[in-house]
């Protein structure tokens, strides 16, 4: 988990995020993922090449990670502590409070033909990658 910076007074709070200062790399391409059913699932998939990073800013949801050397799940649920997932990370979404918001910073524009989109073709990338 990373903490982002935040500013607290009497009006609230503002929590920032740099690209290349507060994760280590410049974003291309930032979406979010809201409205999400009860018991839904989002995710299961990895990418060669994006790295991301995950920011609960409503509500909360859980992440599954995996690598060639371990697999843990994080709670998600602090608008200024977030994720970052390596490309080649798999990744698993699920466990979506209501109402909640995930919103996504990627290192990448959108290209289909990086996502290994099921967990055999994850397998194959990390015997590729020893």
């Amino acid at each position: 988990m990373k903490e982002l910076k935040t500013f607290t007074d009497d009006r609230g709070s503002l929590t920032l995020l740099e690209g290349g200062v507060d994760v280590p790399f410049q974003i291309a391409r930032v979406y979010w993922l809201h409205d999400v059913p009860t018991g839904k699932e989002r995710g299961k998939h990895a990418n060669r090449v994006a790295s991301q990073f995950l920011l609960a800013i409503n509500g909360s949801m859980d992440v599954t990670i995996e690598n060639a050397h371990e697999r843990r799940t994080v709670h998600l649920d602090s608008k200024s502590k977030g994720l970052l997932v390596p490309a080649g990370t798999w990744n698993e979404l699920s466990n979506f409070s209501e109402g909640a918001v995930l919103i996504v910073f990627s290192s990448q524009l959108y290209k289909p033909e990086t996502y290994l989109n099921t967990y055999e073709e994850f397998q194959a990338f990390l015997k590729e990658q020893k």
